[in-house]
């Protein structure tokens, strides 16, 4: 038995994650086994959705043995592209943890998740930095920060380029978050606040630079309802 667990295939693992989030992250041509693989990860709508978007480079994983003796599952994650330094997520029983990292990943790879994303294409860079993070299973609580800048945006759906730059900030407190968007640079400015968890919702508006309102009035029509002057962004 054990050594069938010591050798079971990465493969086995892409399988449990593919179906645990219904199909919207994949671990394509997965190597290795489940202790020490590689894989190349991917987003999609989920089940039944006919494409993914595929972020270049590999995805890295190793389990450390000795803290499986004492009931935590010690894995160190790194990407050979997107991530410049690994981080450590350990499981429990009663939770789980994530130390300090970072992320840099192609915009793109938003159009994976579906709507509205499929349909503006979006193109840029995204960061995503978060502090350590931890969670207790009893609840579904979560606890960190994350912070994700959007640099340079553009959309499909637009030929005015870069559409602006733009910052999230997230506070995990519980069952419940909170999501803070505001904007760095124009002519696109996005600003609004929600909540993220089980009654999700976000508020917000939009507006653009007058000069660039003529060009951006298909895209803002595909974001929301226009009100006195302002198109209204409620999700």
């Amino acid at each position: 038995g054990v050594t069938v667990l010591v050798s079971m295939p990465a493969t086995w693992l892409a399988e449990r994650i593919a179906g645990e989030t219904q199909r919207r992250v994949l671990l394509a041509d997965a190597a290795g086994t489940i202790w020490h693989g590689s894989a190349t990860l991917a987003l999609s709508a989920g089940t039944g959705s006919q494409t993914a978007t595929v972020l270049p480079g590999r995805l890295n994983w190793d389990v450390a043995f000795w803290p499986l003796l004492t009931g935590t599952a010690r894995v160190t994650v790194s990407h050979s592209e997107a991530m410049g330094a690994p981080t450590t997520v350990a499981v429990t029983p009663s939770g789980w943890t994530v130390t300090p990292g970072s992320i840099r990943l192609p915009a793109s790879l938003l159009e994976g998740i579906g709507a509205p994303f499929n349909t503006l294409r979006p193109d840029g860079m995204m960061r995503i930095d978060w502090s350590a993070l931890q969670g207790k299973f009893a609840g579904n609580q979560k606890y960190g920060h994350l912070t994700m800048q959007l640099e340079q945006m553009s959309a499909a759906v637009s030929r005015l380029r870069p559409l602006g730059s733009y910052r999230a900030e997230v506070e995990l407190a519980g069952a419940d978050g909170t999501l803070q968007l505001k904007t760095t640079a124009g002519p696109l400015y996005l600003e609004g606040s929600g909540t993220i968890g089980r009654q999700a919702r976000f508020d917000g508006t939009a507006h653009t630079d007058p000069e660039a309102a003529t060009q951006l009035a298909g895209l803002m029509s595909l974001l929301g309802r226009h009100e006195n002057n302002v198109t209204r962004l409620r999700y």
